[in-house]
């Protein structure tokens, strides 16, 4: 008894207490909380397990582009439906003109014929050929002055004719000089779709 007293001081008592509080407080903790007690916001990111949290546990269209690493999205993840608006989408409105242009004996200048873009589009590809190349021969064919449409000159003999198309699509400018004085930049042109 006297060895038991010896043990059973009033500091270990106390320590002794302390440590079962302790310990029974910590188990009361990990079973006891729940997501009601924690504050909103409270929580920084890297005390969520990675890929704990499900995409049903996420509030619809909380999320913004800035919440998103960028490049992280592939073609699958995105519905084609909702790119409206988005410049790249235009380019699929491809537009052909057309044209025909009787060729006559006119060796001084040739005939010359322009397949012309509708209003708002401008021209990015194009070509030109002739009925009969026994009879008559394109000279040469490319970009109208403005870039709305497609020219092209043919040399033959009378009755022969030559097609020139022009593909055309909606683009906010061509170059920089084109959205200034109407001229196309020297070095060839620049589109920028709508």
């Amino acid at each position: 008894m006297t060895r038991i007293s010896k043990v059973l001081t009033f500091s270990n008592v106390v320590a002794f207490i302390a440590l079962f509080v302790a310990l029974g407080g910590s188990v009361y903790a990990a079973s006891k909380i729940s997501g009601t007690q924690i504050e909103p916001g409270s929580l920084p990111g890297n005390r969520i397990k990675a890929k704990s949290v499900a995409g049903n546990r996420i509030r619809p269209r909380s999320l913004t582009g800035r919440q998103v690493k960028a490049n992280s999205l592939g073609a699958g993840q995105i519905k084609e439906s909702t790119l409206t608006g988005i410049t790249s989408s235009a380019i699929g409105a491809v537009h052909y003109s057309t044209i025909t242009v009787l060729i006559s004996n006119t060796p001084a200048g040739g005939n010359q014929g322009t397949a012309v873009c509708p209003a708002g589009t401008y021209v990015i590809g194009g070509g030109a050929s002739v009925n009969d190349e026994n009879f008559a021969y394109v000279n040469d064919s490319g970009p109208s002055a403005t870039h709305a449409g497609w020219t092209a000159t043919a040399y033959g003999e009378p009755g022969a004719t030559m097609t020139v198309t022009a593909i055309c699509t909606a683009v906010h400018s061509i170059g920089t000089s084109m959205a200034t004085s109407g001229n196309p930049p020297s070095e060839g042109p620049h589109y920028w779709v709508r």
